[in-house]
């Protein structure tokens, strides 16, 4: 397959950056992703310069490029998902949080199991006190005999992948409320 003779890497960034912008504001055009600086994307740029108090040239120039990249930018951090945090140690690989442990892990768990605690009718409450108590390692193991884990008390990877995916669950359906 030849490429066209028009077609460039910085026309398709252009492309996909004004693309990007169309989905937030309706009179940019939606311009085909294809590399070729043809009319619709000389156009859709003309929008954008116009929208931006920019000169209305349907050219890219320095200036053009740096605001068309910096809304870009931006309209891809509006629409991210969060970042997620990484609580649970991957290493040394194996770890397990035992009754005992203290931290920020372990408040986490609590959290988590505060908030699983009312959607399982018979899972104990317990406070997040960044020690894991006897209630803490009670209630760990009625979640795993409940999700068919090892119920040893301890939080290993599985435990708390499976705590983790349960709490984003629940989480994900009460922000759709």
């Amino acid at each position: 397959m030849t490429e066209h003779p028009n077609h460039s890497s910085a026309v398709s960034n252009l492309q996909r950056y004004l693309r990007q912008l169309s989905y937030e504001e309706p009179s940019i055009s939606p311009v085909p992703l294809d590399g070729i600086f043809a009319s619709q994307t000389e156009e859709a740029l003309r929008e954008f310069q116009r929208l931006r108090g920019l000169s209305p040239t349907g050219k890219a120039d320095r200036e053009t490029w740096e605001r068309l990249y910096e809304d870009y930018r931006a309209s891809l951090a509006k629409s991210a998902p969060p970042q997620p945090i990484l609580i649970f140690p991957l290493s040394p690989p194996g770890y397990v949080i035992l009754p005992g442990s203290r931290g920020v892990t372990v408040s986490v768990i609590q959290q988590m199991l505060r908030e699983l605690h009312h959607h399982y009718l018979d899972l104990q409450d317990v406070e997040a006190t960044g020690t894991y108590d006897p209630q803490t390692r009670d209630a760990i193991r009625f979640f795993q005999e409940k999700n068919t884990l090892p119920a040893n008390g301890n939080v290993d990877l599985l435990t708390w992948n499976a705590l983790a995916d349960q709490y984003n669950t629940l989480f994900s359906r009460a922000s759709e409320e």
